[in-house]
């Protein structure tokens, strides 16, 4: 991802320590951790896929079942149109957002039930004017893989740093998201005994 530092690791950043010892950094337990209870990201994932898969069905059923050319229900069929346009954006981005918010509830407590290896689902804010959607390449290896349903699916080594928030490296008193292999450019207010 161009413009942004893929290194220093978190453990090499100044304040990671700090963060640590405050346990505002991804924990990585010794043993694989209970589930967190609802929706695993891994479910939140499938469904963001549904809902994608459902949008496009409505979208193409109102171009279907719409008038043929120059009829005179071509302005209330382009409405419906872009209604249900709105409506499957609307729905894509609400489960983005929940996909998004229950992988780090998941990487906060030290695993993960979805592994993919380039993700674009969120707005990436570069340091400077620079803001845009980047793709980020995603590292599982220091995080424990689980199954929705709770099985072992990979243990983490503790040679490299889970995915998660640390202090960063690019924008000193904020914690940012490292992938596990770079930094993103989102970032968090780091809690004010790290600041």
């Amino acid at each position: 991802m161009a413009g942004y530092v893929r290194s220093p690791r978190p453990r090499d950043v100044p304040g990671f320590a700090e963060a640590v010892a405050a346990g505002v950094t991804p924990s990585r337990p010794s043993q694989p951790p209970s589930l967190l209870p609802g929706t695993s990201a891994h479910q939140a994932l499938v469904r963001c896929g549904g809902v994608l898969a459902g949008a496009a069905t409505l979208v193409a059923a109102a171009v279907a079942f719409g008038p043929t050319k120059g009829s005179h229900e071509t302005v209330p069929s382009l409405l419906i149109l872009l209604g249900a346009t709105a409506v499957g954006i609307g729905a894509m981005i609400a489960a983005i957002r929940r996909f998004r918010r229950v992988l780090l509830a998941e990487l906060a407590v030290g695993y993960v039930t979805t592994t993919f290896y380039q993700g674009l689902f969120w707005m990436v804010q570069g340091p400077g004017p620079r803001v845009g959607n980047d793709v980020v390449g995603w590292v599982w290896d220091g995080v424990w893989v689980l199954t929705s349903a709770g099985d072992v699916v990979a243990s983490p080594d503790p040679a490299v740093d889970p995915p998660g928030f640390y202090p960063s490296p690019n924008t000193p008193s904020q914690l940012e998201l490292w992938t596990g292999s770079q930094w993103t450019g989102v970032h968090r207010n780091a809690p004010s005994a790290l600041a």
